[in-house]
């Protein structure tokens, strides 16, 4: 557990540093996840997701050591002053909250649920989930909540399942 806290706090000084580019000039965000997953590169992606008729803007994340693309739908809803990040693969989904300044992972909404509960919570590693719910309390920019997403995301699924990805 303290390997993974000092790789995190690593991670977060890479992306305080910057990263290579910022995804809203239309280039790549790219950065080291620091997981056995492998660097990440972060795209406008060209398959936005769509909530309750509203087309959000979507982000595709890949890593060099995994085949399937990870999907990030953001959502911002002002009456509440935060943004929620829906995070899909065809075999996981998670979502990541800002809420007063308070950045961290919960659960998939039913709202946003498309994958069975039951599957979702046997993927689930619980103790990333626990150490994830609150990931840093100050404000940060969409890029860089991107880049966090890209960094704590692989420990979330439980390593027999990572294979899928």
């Amino acid at each position: 557990m303290k390997t993974k806290l000092v790789l995190f706090s690593i991670c977060i000084a890479i992306l305080s540093m910057g990263a290579t580019a910022k995804i809203k000039d239309g280039k790549a965000m790219t950065g080291n996840s620091l997981t056995e997953f492998g660097k990440y590169t972060i795209v406008n992606s060209s398959a936005p997701m769509v909530y309750e008729n509203e087309v959000l803007d979507t982000y595709e994340l890949t890593y060099e050591n995994t085949n399937a693309p990870v999907r990030i739908g953001v959502l911002c809803e002002d009456k509440k002053n935060c943004k929620t990040f829906i995070v899909r693969t065809d075999e996981f989904e998670i979502q990541y909250a800002c809420r007063n300044n308070v950045f961290g992972v919960k659960k998939m909404e039913p709202r946003f649920q498309e994958l069975p509960n039951e599957e979702m919570e046997l993927k689930l590693d619980k103790v990333a989930y626990y150490a994830q719910r609150v990931i840093c309390q100050n404000k940060k920019s969409e890029d860089d909540l991107l880049g966090l997403i890209a960094c704590y995301f692989p420990d979330l699924v439980k390593d027999e399942y990572q294979a899928n990805f």
